[in-house]
């Protein structure tokens, strides 16, 4: 197989140079990663090499993982060209350290897993589900219990994930990047043991850096068609390996795509996708290709830096950054990139920028600047403390407190008693005479507003793409979304559903309706909420118990019983447990059990048979 390469320059290694840091990670492990990967992507990476105890470096593992996959395709004659070989390792190595690609744990060690410990979500074939069942599932789904509702084939997890934010360069797709990446990786899988698939992330992000709204009709057909890109370009590449595939997984959903007059917008990656499969018949002989998947992300989504929905929107327009002083807020790039892809100017985007992330000093700030704080008694000194607090606050509150004033000059100028000039409680801003009005409007001048919302010089439409509040309250066009990119690929597509904790039953089952409908292989629920709700929490007691290996059965009835105990009082969810644990190394769920009702949750009426479409 013949590799280009498109990160690396032939002679020199690709990680030369590299700036790299040494991470503390808050269990004593030291892990050596490049200079911009955060805190959690580092400890993201700790726990994708879990096996290794003692101090890791990136740089040395992608080595070695790089150096075992070249002898493994040597091996099977994979590769005949040497220099074809060097490249490959080179780009592996490249897309690993630039968080391009994140490889699975099993990857990094060279074995697959040992079973693991049942865990979160359940899992609930969804075939046989009765109308009373989808009642109760949604019920106790929107009371917390995790779920992952499966509507055909079991999702698949991938090995290795490619984000697509990082192929969107000056507010177009990058397809040959994206192309070369796919048959970097597809190589790698078919000689690692000849298994696994390829996952996709950051589609919400690469579309904002395209300055599309991923609940819009532009922004699903883009994203349909860097699905059907990317399955084309795994195919291509299958062929060129002699694996097994199926030429017509995605072509009909291709067809359809390029046949609709919306799809203009996305026309080059169309038609490189139709070029990528012209000639290709499929084979059902030799090892099976890997097959391309889209499903929650788990821990890379901590390496990419990204939620563990792949199809999710940016969840916030400016981020915290690490120096070596601290932190400071920024932009975040998808923001950056989506303002220049809608064709705003530098000067435009410079405030729009300023709206959201402020301007991080109180000079020239209304209501509160540097005059009106030297006209309360300020000194330069302490207006230069107050400067250099202002990076790491979120109100100036939390900065103008009487440590950074001084005891003297609250004595002398407020009239506060030493003894009760401690603490940041004292509200020494209206103690100096500012209202309230003022301090937030200086608050929005330093901190910014957090998003466009209000913003001059663009428009309500314009800015919609970014405000990603509101994209996550639209959980049809979500779902619309992937069951679109569904169409054109051909292993399964999972979806998450996040759910607020006001979110009525009916529309959790209107969702789930949804997704089975939009041909989604499974919907996995999850409540947003700060702290595990007590049903997930009752559950994970009650899976810990369970031996090693094994996972309690996936029929309605069964996961219904389960979740019956965990509404139940604590010692008897431990009684039901202990009892499960022995159920299943002996005998299955008897045929025909009917389950109690849920604990804690009110037994619905009985719902109307539902319709043949849903």
């Amino acid at each position: 197989m013949q590799i280009e390469r498109g990160y690396t320059t032939a002679g020199r290694d690709p990680l030369a140079g590299l700036a790299m840091r040494r991470v503390e990670l808050s269990d004593g492990r030291r892990v050596q990663v490049p200079q911009d990967w955060t805190q959690r992507a580092a400890q993201g990476l700790c726990v994708q090499m879990t096996g290794d105890d003692g101090a890791l470096d990136l740089r040395r593992a992608a080595d070695q993982l790089a150096v075992r996959l070249r002898a493994r395709a040597d091996a099977q004659g994979r590769i005949s060209d040497p220099a074809d070989a060097a490249i490959w390792a080179d780009e592996m190595r490249y897309m690993i350290a630039r968080r391009i690609a994140v490889v699975a744990p099993e990857m990094w060690s060279g074995h697959a897993r040992s079973p693991q410990t049942a865990s979160l979500p359940l899992a609930v074939e969804m075939a046989a589900v009765l109308p009373q069942d989808m009642s109760r599932l949604s019920q106790a789904a929107r009371y917390g219990a995790p779920l992952e509702l499966r509507f055909g084939a079991a999702p698949v997890t991938p090995r290795v994930v490619l984000d697509l934010g990082r192929f969107v360069e000056d507010g177009t797709v990058a397809i040959e990047a994206l192309v070369r990446a796919v048959r970097v990786w597809t190589l790698a899988l078919a000689v690692d043991a000849g298994q696994g698939a390829i996952g996709l992330a950051g589609m919400g992000g690469a579309l904002m850096r395209l300055g599309l709204g991923p609940t819009t009709r532009e922004g699903r057909v883009m994203a349909a068609a860097m699905a059907a890109l990317v399955e084309a370009a795994r195919l291509a590449a299958a062929d060129e390996l002699g694996l097994s595939f199926d030429a017509a997984a995605g072509a009909a959903g291709l067809a359809q795509l390029r046949a609709r007059p919306d799809a203009s917008c996305a026309a080059l990656l169309l038609s490189r996708a139709s070029a990528l499969r012209e000639g290709l018949v499929g084979r059902s002989d030799g090892p099976r290709a890997p097959r391309l998947v889209i499903a929650p992300l788990g821990d890379a989504a901590a390496i990419l830096g990204t939620g563990a929905d792949p199809f999710a929107p940016l969840t916030t327009q400016m981020i915290d950054t690490e120096t070596p002083t601290g932190h400071r807020r920024v932009a975040a790039p998808e923001l950056v990139a989506g303002l220049v892809a809608q064709g705003h100017g530098p000067d435009r985007i410079a405030a729009l920028l300023r709206h959201v992330v402020g301007h991080g000093s109180l000079a020239a700030a209304p209501g509160i600047d540097h005059a009106t704080l030297r006209a309360c008694g300020l000194d330069a000194t302490q207006i230069a403390r107050i400067e250099a607090a202002l990076p790491e606050a979120r109100d100036l509150r939390a900065v103008i407190t009487p440590w950074r004033l001084g005891r003297a000059f609250c004595a002398d100028h407020l009239g506060l008693a030493p003894e009760k000039v401690s603490g940041h409680g004292m509200e020494l801003l209206e103690r100096l005479g500012f209202s309230p009005a003022q301090i937030e409007g200086a608050n929005r001048h330093v901190f910014g507003h957090g998003s466009l919302r209000g913003a001059r010089g663009i428009d309500a439409a314009q800015a919609a793409v970014f405000d990603a509040p509101a994209q996550e309250t639209d959980l049809r066009a979500r779902l619309a979304m992937a069951g679109e990119v569904s169409a054109m690929i051909e292993g399964p597509v999972t979806a998450l559903l996040p759910l607020g904790e006001a979110v009525p039953v009916a529309r959790v089952a209107r969702a789930i309706r949804a997704a089975r409908r939009a041909g989604l292989a499974a919907l996995v629920t999850s409540i947003d909420t700060a702290d595990s709700p007590p049903l997930a929490a009752r559950l994970r007691e009650i899976l810990a118990m369970l031996p090693s290996g094994i996972r309690p059965g996936t029929t309605p009835a069964e996961v219904l019983e389960i979740l019956d105990a965990a509404g139940r009082s604590r010692p008897e969810a431990r009684r039901h447990a202990r009892a499960l644990r022995e159920r299943l190394l002996s005998d299955p769920l008897p045929q025909g059990r009917t389950p109690r009702r849920i604990a804690g949750i009110a037994e619905p009426e009985r719902p109307q048979p539902q319709s043949g479409r849903d």
